[in-house]
């Protein structure tokens, strides 16, 4: 069969192992990579780091890379700048909720894979106050970081606990880091909170659990209301940190993207083998007190190898979507993202992702991605991560990703 006669993706991926390989020989680049050390997959991210992966799996492709690190901690609109600039190349630490305005702003970028999964958020009170569930809240005030995946959260839970919006529930909110938010300040009733904010209330005395994304409770149950939410099994809500590239520079170094997921994929492998040694290298960036930073690496599946698959399947995709419909009904943008909105940013780095499985054997398989990730850990007795078909068996899957959706909590805006 000559290359006029294959598929789109296979003949990208044909040309990502051949072609561009023998283009990119002796080449030496500098490839600057944003991210957030604060971040729940810095186990993994760290161990990439110290061992040269990135550097070892671009030699494959006769490149000689050089390797910044450039910190991102305040949000995505540092980095969205970046981006436009040409002053980075890679990004590995930002969720749906800033994938939204990145797509929505028309940022250049393509999306390449996923660094972590469940991003559990939590919804905070005080020890023995008064505050036992979501309904509780009805009132009262809450310290929550506006416009953000702890909002999107919170904004969540009070719909599918109690069926009404936080407005409906007359629920004051207060825009607060989470950091602050964990000390519950005076005049401060609840609080929406991240990982591994979540974890230290407890230690400090000052905060315990109502409810996570998860539909955990603070008592150690799990709310029969998750069970009717568009992303259950996995929680109320999906979340992700997604691998995203500067669009040029994915058109410029397809086999660039290739060996970061390679060894992407190898720094798990190596974290997930020697938890203890991953989660140090983390903790010099973190600083928390042990038991903290371990139940912040359990949280996300990755570091534990419960998802095995660092590319773009459905659910990835969903969770954008879903993502958007909240931001839209809190009027941060116009109208919910489509379909074929995302689709171009996605599929643009399909055949690199088919490319970085195939070097791997083709594991996990098909059949595994779209059974979901499931397993347990020392903090997480029981995790069920919402997967589907990857990115690159989009156009040949019947309603790839919209077969997977399932409507609210939030309306679409008319």
């Amino acid at each position: 069969m000559t290359m006029r006669f294959l598929p789109a993706v296979a003949l990208a991926t044909a040309l990502v192992l051949t072609g561009f390989a023998a283009e990119a020989q002796n080449k030496q680049v500098t490839v600057r990579v944003g991210w957030n050390p604060f971040a729940g997959s810095t186990p993994i991210t760290a161990t990439m780091q110290q061992e040269k992966l990135f550097e070892k799996e671009a030699k494959k492709f006769g490149y000689d890379v050089t390797t910044e690190w450039p910190q991102f901690t305040a949000g995505g609109p540092p980095a969205n700048a970046a981006m436009v600039a040409g002053r980075l190349d890679i990004d590995i630490d930002f969720g749906s909720a800033a994938m939204v305005p990145r797509i929505k702003q028309k940022v250049p970028i393509v999306i390449f894979g996923i660094q972590a999964s469940h991003l559990s958020n939590a919804v905070v009170v005080r020890p023995g106050g008064a505050i036992k569930t979501v309904a509780d809240l009805a009132g009262k005030t809450v310290g929550v970081p506006i416009a953000t995946s702890a909002h999107y959260t919170l904004a969540s839970v009070a719909q599918y606990q109690t069926g009404k919006s936080l407005a409906e529930l007359g629920i004051k909110m207060v825009n607060m880091p989470p950091s602050e938010g964990i000390k519950m300040p005076p005049g401060i009733d609840a609080s929406g909170v991240w990982v591994p904010i979540r974890f230290m209330g407890k230690p400090l005395g000052t905060a315990e659990l109502l409810i996570d994304s998860s539909g955990f409770t603070g008592a150690g149950t799990r709310a029969d209301s998750v069970k009717q939410a568009w992303a259950y099994p996995e929680g109320y809500l999906a979340d992700r940190l997604y691998l995203c590239a500067r669009e040029d520079f994915a058109k410029e170094h397809p086999n660039l993207l290739v060996a970061f997921l390679r060894a992407r994929i190898q720094a798990q492998k190596e974290a997930s083998a020697n938890r203890e040694k991953s989660l140090a290298l983390a903790n010099e960036w973190w600083k928390l007190d042990p038991a903290v930073a371990a139940q912040a690496r359990d949280t996300y599946p990755e570091n534990t190898n419960i998802r095995n698959a660092p590319f773009v399947l459905e659910y990835d995709a969903l969770a954008i979507i879903k993502t958007s419909e909240f931001f839209a009904s809190i009027d941060a943008i116009d109208k919910p993202l489509t379909w074929a909105e995302i689709k171009p940013v996605l599929m643009a780095a399909a055949a690199m992702q088919k490319a970085a499985w195939q070097e791997g054997g083709s594991e996990p398989s098909v059949a595994a991605m779209e059974a979901n990730f499931k397993g347990a850990n020392p903090t997480w007795p029981d995790l069920n991560i919402a997967g589907g078909a990857p990115v690159w068996l989009w156009d040949e899957t019947p309603n790839w990703g919209e077969r997977r959706y399932k409507p609210g909590p939030f309306l679409m805006k008319k």
